[in-house]
């Protein structure tokens, strides 16, 4: 098959919609099909040496300048190379700009078109305006069922996805298709690694000191500064612990300045964006991984600590049930008082922890890579037998 991605995030950029479109290409590749990606030109990357991956002409997105949006226009030398490429199938990632030209294509070449629903808009409102909430999270819903109208599929990472998608009045066919991980890419180092040792040095950690990492993208609604504000009650009891904060965002400032406020300088530490191809050696350097965010369709962060067989330490949502289970694979809490008690446990029970840990990562490794792609394949392949079964029908008014 051709397949066509239609995204606005790419590579430079380094968020959770990037790794699944970048892990599905490769997959997919990998089963033999040829993947094409569209999506925004970045200023000052280098994509020369790029293979099948077309850039549209892009601006700034508003207020947040590290997304971009493109301005697809049928001058520009990309829409006809899109047309060039034969295309099978086509999936959007979007709901911008590259997921409507996306749907645009779709229809002119009459293909089949399917949407991946990566996030709950719902949850993000206070970038949009800081009053009216309620009436701004209405207008997010509703924006959202009209876009998915016309897809022959919704793609969506877990339960909970599909759920919101249906209060909405969604009536289109959802699939739950969780993304996978490459289980290869996060092979766990041991502590007395150069590489791990080079990761304590650069940020002044002892063999004494605890790990607990947060690695994400650093905006309010990461819930980030619950993990900080909780960070005096645990270590009055526990003086070595540490918080190591990796990624970059909007809210950084905002939680720099609160770390300051509470004197947790020593213990709270902001190492900023790092490579993909880093990330392993930091799940390797945490003893624990911690996340409190209740806006995650799937929380892939979650899912890689766990391949890492890093002990996990999570809020209680619907996108990791049957992954993230209480007691068995991991931690989970859902306010102050439970948070402290599951870092509590988790530090003075290692081997209870490093049970769960290795059964999380059991759980995990069934959520790879080649079996995302699979399953992504013979949906795609589904649907292009369905689209010609119907075009040799005959007409009632032929």
């Amino acid at each position: 098959m051709k397949i066509g991605l239609f995204t606005d995030c790419y590579y430079p950029q380094v968020n959770g919609v990037v790794t699944s479109v970048m892990l599905l290409k490769e997959a997919l590749t990998e089963l033999g099909h040829q993947v094409f990606i569209i999506t925004v030109n970045v200023p000052g990357y280098d994509a020369s040496l790029e293979e099948n991956v077309i850039r549209i002409p892009s601006v700034p997105f508003a207020k947040w300048q590290e997304f971009r949006v493109g301005i697809p226009t049928i001058f520009h030398n990309s829409f006809r190379q899109v047309r060039a490429l034969g295309l099978d199938v086509i999936h959007t990632h979007t709901e911008f700009s590259l997921g409507l030209l996306g749907r645009f294509f779709a229809k002119h070449l009459h293909l089949p078109v399917v949407h991946t629903y990566h996030t709950m808009y719902e949850d993000y409102t206070h970038y949009v305006l800081s009053i009216g909430q309620p009436v701004v999270k209405a207008l997010m819903k509703k924006g959202s069922k009209f876009y998915v109208q016309g897809y022959d599929l919704v793609i969506v990472p877990s339960k909970k996805t599909k759920n919101a998608l249906r209060s909405y009045g969604v009536t289109n066919e959802i699939a739950i298709l969780p993304t996978g991980i490459n289980v290869n890419q996060f092979e766990r180092l041991p502590k007395n690694s150069p590489i791990v040792q080079a990761l304590t040095s650069r940020y002044g950690y002892t063999e004494k000191n605890q790990i607990l990492l947060s690695l994400g993208r650093v905006s309010q609604e990461k819930s980030i500064d619950f993990l900080i504000e909780a960070m005096p009650e645990l270590l009055a009891a526990h003086p070595e612990l540490r918080l190591l904060i990796v990624g970059d965002g909007p809210y950084r400032v905002e939680l720099e300045k609160l770390v300051q406020a509470l004197s947790l300088e020593n213990a709270v530490c902001f190492a900023g964006r790092i490579p993909f191809c880093d990330v392993s050696q930091y799940y390797s350097l945490a003893d624990f991984f911690v996340n409190a965010s209740k806006t995650e369709t799937q929380g892939l962060t979650i899912f890689e600590a766990m391949a890492t067989t890093l002990p996990v330490i999570v809020y209680d949502d619907e996108n990791v049930t049957d992954v993230v289970v209480a007691q068995k694979s991991g931690y989970l809490f859902t306010d102050r008082e439970s948070y402290v008690k599951a870092v509590n446990e988790a530090l003075r029970s290692p081997g209870q922890t490093q049970t769960m840990a290795k059964k999380g990562k059991e759980i995990v490794d069934s959520l790879s890579k080649e079996a995302f792609g699979q399953h992504m394949a013979a949906l795609y392949q589904r649907l292009i037998r369905q689209k010609q079964e119907a075009a040799r029908k005959p007409s009632f008014f032929a």
